[in-house]
């Protein structure tokens, strides 16, 4: 079998562990062997790129589904509910239909800043342990005091540069019309 019968099935057991078949005997040995394995590396980026624009797609389209349907019905739906829970003298606060459950709970008092900058001066006035400050520290800063004194803080270290393979889908398009590359 030669190198390049790449896509021919695999033991059974790998098959199952490894999400594409790939013969053991195939090894990347040459130009032809090494593109073999980038394109199938960029051709599953580009997958992956595409499901996570369909799902984003879907998800999109179901929350605006289920917000039209909330719009159209809900005020109906919250009605009938009340009326069947009243009928059933109020025992219960929800109801089990075939497709889901809709009911009702009780949902905490919660307070909502409307104006930020006008509640942020009431706060340092009248509740300043109601302000929070975040604390975070900068890369860049620390990055160019550890590269100009070349002082260690505690607590941070240093990874060493070193040469990190990559994998990059082709920049120029290639035309329907023109052969594909091998």
């Amino acid at each position: 079998m030669s190198n390049h019968d790449h896509e021919q099935p695999a033991d059974e057991a790998d098959a199952l562990d490894d999400p594409i078949r790939v013969d053991d005997a195939f090894h990347v040995v040459d130009e032809q062997s090494a593109n073999w394995v980038v394109r199938k590396i960029t051709e599953s980026r580009r997958y992956g790129d595409r499901v996570r624009a369909w799902a984003a797609a879907e998800i999109r389209r179901s929350e605006r589904e289920e917000a039209f349907l909330m719009r159209r019905f809900g005020r109906e739906l919250e009605d009938w509910c009340r009326h069947q829970l009243a009928a059933h003298g109020h025992r219960q606060r929800s109801l089990n239909l075939p497709a889901g459950r809709i009911g009702f709970r009780r949902t905490r008092m919660a307070v909502e800043i409307a104006d930020p900058a006008t509640a942020l001066i009431w706060c340092r006035r009248h509740l300043p342990n109601a302000i929070v400050v975040t604390e975070r520290i900068s890369k860049t800063q620390l990055s160019t005091f550890v590269q100009s004194t070349g002082e260690l803080p505690d607590g941070v270290s240093i990874r060493a540069p070193q040469d990190e393979m990559y994998v990059l889908q082709p920049a120029v398009a290639i035309s329907a019309t023109e052969p594909l590359p091998e």
